[in-house]
């Protein structure tokens, strides 16, 4: 997922590997908060949009489009498959 924010036409700037290893951690205490001890593919969604909001950079034609970081966010959680 942190690749496809690097390669997606509308983000001049995409994750970085610091946000990578953030967004784990941030995986891992929601999975804490529900009381697992392992990271579910919800966990990674729950986090991703309070921690990618201020991460992501729209380059400046989507940002002209009007594209919104939220749903952009989505679209690119829904290009990736959940494994099995």
């Amino acid at each position: 997922m942190v690749r496809k924010t690097r390669e997606h036409p509308d983000l001049a700037l995409g994750t970085s590997p610091r946000s990578a290893v953030a967004w784990l951690q941030a995986s891992r205490a929601a999975a804490w908060l529900a009381q697992r001890n392992y990271v579910t593919p919800d966990d990674i969604r729950s986090v991703a949009i309070p921690l990618l909001r201020h991460r992501l950079i729209l380059n400046p034609e989507a940002q002209l489009d009007g594209v919104q970081i939220d749903p952009l966010i989505n679209a690119i959680l829904e290009q990736v498959p959940v494994p099995r």
